[in-house]
């Protein structure tokens, strides 16, 4: 026995399915494909960025307010 797993995102794979169905000696079991989980991070704001940096001791030196929430808001 062999196990083949061919992704039907393509006409050469549908093709190639369409094919070995026609086989006597192939069983095709389909699966279902799972959606990817959404990983989407959280924003975190200025305020809580800047307190994570202080308490590791990390210190920035902007030269002027916008320097400052370009470099922040751009993380």
């Amino acid at each position: 026995m062999v196990t083949v797993t061919i992704k039907e995102n393509s006409k050469q794979a549908k093709a190639l399915i369409a094919m070995l169905k026609t086989l006597s000696f192939v069983e095709i079991q389909e699966t279902k494909s799972e959606k990817p989980k959404s990983t989407k991070a959280k924003a975190k704001s200025a305020i809580t960025i800047s307190l994570e940096e202080e308490k590791k001791g990390k210190t920035n030196a902007y030269i002027n307010s916008d320097d400052l929430f370009d470099k922040v808001l751009n993380v």
